[in-house]
């Protein structure tokens, strides 16, 4: 299974470990394994990454311009941190999510989940976990 990745998000590289949702009895990990694979390999993923952006800003806005010490609102990574890229599945299917350090909600964080329709979900940690 992979272990950690390079991969470019919102115009950066970032060289993050994947974190997979099985325990080591079950079957599921060549899903998992096949899930990140794909997410990876997208031609793609520049564009859904567009989207994710769109969707953190969108879902953070209110947070940020309420923000009066945060002289960098336009840089998304002024206020999210990209740690680890999580592979989960649930009855839909595998999922990876990319699981942030938020600056407005450290208990919980931020994950960026990439949903199986192409559409990505945003929201805290807790939606994956």
């Amino acid at each position: 299974m992979i272990k950690e990745v390079e991969i470019m998000i919102w115009g950066r590289e970032f060289s993050l470990p994947v974190e997979y949702d099985y325990c080591t009895e079950e079957s599921v990990a060549d899903e998992l394994q096949k899930a990140i694979d794909c997410f990876l390999s997208r031609k793609d993923r520049k564009d859904l990454m567009d989207i994710a952006q769109n969707a953190v800003e969108e879902y953070c806005k209110e947070r940020v311009a309420e923000d009066n010490e945060n002289t960098k609102k336009d840089n998304v990574f002024s206020y999210v941190k990209p740690e680890s890229l999580y592979v989960t599945r649930d009855q839909s299917g595998p999922k990876v999510a990319i699981m942030c350090a938020y600056r407005y909600d450290p208990e919980h964080g931020l994950a960026v989940v990439f949903l199986p329709d192409d559409t990505v979900s945003v929201g805290i940690q807790d939606i994956v976990l």
